[in-house]
């Protein structure tokens, strides 16, 4: 899921059996992206009533009939513990999106608003991928954070949903009850759920690497994050605070 320099040229000949970050292929796939994030939600503010509802619980059902389709599909040769669990924090994510807008829960939406925009956006800015088009984890990869953050934008675009700070404490929950489920996972299995696994820095995103040695990074992983949530939640009270001035 890695931030450096600038996107080069597409090479559409090898570029369609791999991807590499910051190229063309890159830039070309968060456009895309972006642009069906986008035509979700302007669908969804230009309707009202029982006509946004349908597209809401579409929307929902259409997230989840995919995450099931997903994780069929990676684990078609057998069920792996240590890769094919669906423990990353994006795998849970893509299961919490759609269900947040079916259910309208709280707790839902404030995990997908948090998770999704300071997390799950890495996967664009820093995607953790090798494979090209012409690999079916291509597709699944960009269609998983996309649906994530379909669901986010719609939730804020459209329902008007604004995180408070109860929200935040909520997120700081259930991420910590998250690293509760995946540290003990990781250490059972030798797995890397979360990114925050005891794997050497060839097998890991360079990104993580950088952090240093575990388990010092797994520490100044979740510290990052932690900050990242509250840095997430500042422009609502700034906003809030200057309506009432």
């Amino acid at each position: 899921m890695y931030l450096g320099g600038c996107f080069g040229d597409f090479d559409s000949g090898a570029a369609l059996d791999n991807f590499a970050p910051y190229s063309g292929l890159h830039l070309l796939t968060v456009c895309i992206g972006a642009l069906l994030v986008t035509s979700v939600a302007a669908a969804g503010r230009a309707l009202r009533g029982a006509h946004e509802t349908i597209l809401r619980r579409a929307l929902g059902i259409f997230g989840i009939a995919y995450w099931l389709s997903y994780n069929i599909w990676w684990n078609r040769n057998g069920l792996d513990f240590a890769t094919g669990l669906p423990l990353h924090l994006c795998d849970l994510n893509g299961v919490i999106a759609p269900v947040a807008l079916l259910t309208l829960n709280r707790w839902l939406r404030a995990t997908l608003y948090f998770w999704a925009f300071t997390l799950t956006t890495q996967a664009f800015i820093q995607p953790a991928l090798t494979f090209g088009p012409t690999a079916a984890l291509f597709w699944w990869f960009w269609a998983q954070h996309t649906i994530i953050i379909a669901c986010a934008v719609y939730d804020l675009v459209v329902l008007g949903f604004r995180p408070n700070w109860q929200d935040l404490g909520r997120v700081y929950l259930v991420s910590a009850l998250y690293l509760a489920l995946v540290v003990p996972v990781n250490l059972g299995l030798g797995s890397d759920y979360g990114f925050i696994g005891d794997l050497p820095p060839e097998k890991i995103p360079p990104f993580i690497a950088a952090l240093g040695p575990w388990p010092a990074r797994a520490f100044i992983l979740a510290a990052l994050a932690t900050v990242a949530f509250a840095i997430a939640e500042l422009p609502w009270q700034i906003t809030k605070r200057r309506k009432i001035a």
